[in-house]
């Protein structure tokens, strides 16, 4: 599985808000500017995460972003889902999916993905702190 620019954005976000916990909260530009990202594109996905429960949105003078939860109880899955936004709908979608069934090997990729996304599922924020510390 590979992470997109998004993911990798609230990954990024969210392992520099659960190691600063308890500093107060962080602005999107601030977290911007601290990994050279572009502004826009992670406020968008702060958002996001705030929107899913990830984090928490603080509004005023000292406003920002802090995590929601402990660390020990954010999957790695949640926040890279959140931070992909909603999937577009497609109309043809099950006609596409029955197409792809049909593919030699879709089977055994589905079953790949299924095990790499339940190893993400299991796998917390608090454990990647521990991992990279």
């Amino acid at each position: 599985m590979l992470l997109t620019r998004r993911a990798c954005y609230g990954l990024l976000a969210v392992q520099h808000l659960a190691e600063h916990a308890g500093e107060g909260s962080f602005t999107a530009n601030g977290l911007a500017e601290f990994y050279g990202l572009p502004h826009e594109a992670l406020a968008k996905i702060l958002q996001r995460l705030a929107t899913a429960g990830v984090l928490m949105s603080h509004h005023g003078i000292k406003g920002g972003y802090t995590l929601a939860r402990d660390p020990r109880y954010i999957s790695v899955f949640d926040v890279i889902k959140a931070s992909e936004g909603p999937r577009r709908s497609d109309i043809h979608h099950g006609e596409r999916r029955r197409h792809l069934e049909s593919v030699p090997g879709y089977h055994q990729l589905r079953m790949v993905h299924q095990v790499v996304a339940d190893m993400l599922r299991e796998l917390t924020i608090e454990d990647c702190y521990n991992l990279c510390s």
